[in-house]
């Protein structure tokens, strides 16, 4: 692997780090606001944060297309 493409590589790495800690914020309102909800109680049974961080892993790739 050259040194090219290991820094290509880490671009891509800084980015992805960067919309997340962007978005995690962003994800954490709107899971907290979906579980508050009185249609959706006892329907997830992750962590707050785990679902945060599922729907953030979901999303931010479609800023990559």
């Amino acid at each position: 692997m050259s040194i090219a493409t290991k820094h290509k590589r880490k671009d891509g790495e800084l980015e992805f780090k960067l919309l997340l800690a962007f978005t995690l914020p962003v994800f954490l309102v709107t899971t907290v606001l979906n579980r508050v909800m009185p249609w959706n109680w006892g329907r997830d049974k992750r962590s707050l944060f785990t679902a945060t961080r599922c729907a953030a892993y979901n999303s931010i790739p479609f800023a990559f297309m």
